[in-house]
């Protein structure tokens, strides 16, 4: 969950078949606890899906009251940093929200230190260490749009001058380093 929006990613047949009450089900227990959800976005674009002769796809879920005319962008805040989440053109569901607390961790890890985070992504260990007070912080990712999407982070967040961002294979660069 980023905010308002829901982004599911299904996996397996057995849920594939039910998904649609799962997301009303879903629906109503939020809208119960007094939360607005806007859209529900599926990420099912994973060849895993095959295994069971599921198509690979994404898009909106089409519900009553779900809006399905967004842009797929949403503005999260975790251990007091700001991200742009792409949830359509992310990595898998644009952000990995079960890393929160170890991000969290590097902040204690890093105050004065020069850190490199492999597999940077959005850039999210990385800006944890830069808000935490690292001297200097470089991530590394093969993705183009994933260091674009960590430059913009490290902007918003005022850390462009501590926190660093290249697009580089890790493999390669590791013995060069």
């Amino acid at each position: 969950r980023f905010g308002q929006i829901l982004v599911a990613q299904v996996l397996s047949l057995g849920m594939e078949l039910r998904k649609q009450q799962l997301f009303a089900l879903l629906l109503q227990t939020l809208h119960a606890d007094g939360a607005q959800i806007d859209a529900i976005y599926e990420r099912n674009d994973v060849k895993l899906r095959q295994k069971e002769g599921m198509e690979q796809g994404t898009g909106f879920v089409t519900l009553d009251g779900l809006r399905t005319d967004l842009d797929g962008h949403v503005t999260i805040r975790e251990n007091g940093i700001l991200y742009d989440v792409d949830y359509i053109h992310g990595q898998k569901t644009g952000f990995f929200l079960d890393q929160k607390y170890n991000r969290l961790a590097i902040q204690r890890l890093c105050k004065g230190k020069r850190v490199l985070d492999c597999f940077t992504h959005m850039g999210t260990f990385a800006l944890n260490a830069g808000i935490a007070g690292a001297a200097e912080v470089t991530g590394l990712d093969i993705s183009d749009y994933a260091i674009s999407q960590a430059q913009e982070n490290a902007r918003r967040n005022h850390l462009e001058n501590t926190v660093h961002f290249r697009c580089a294979n890790v493999f390669d660069e590791l013995p060069k380093l």
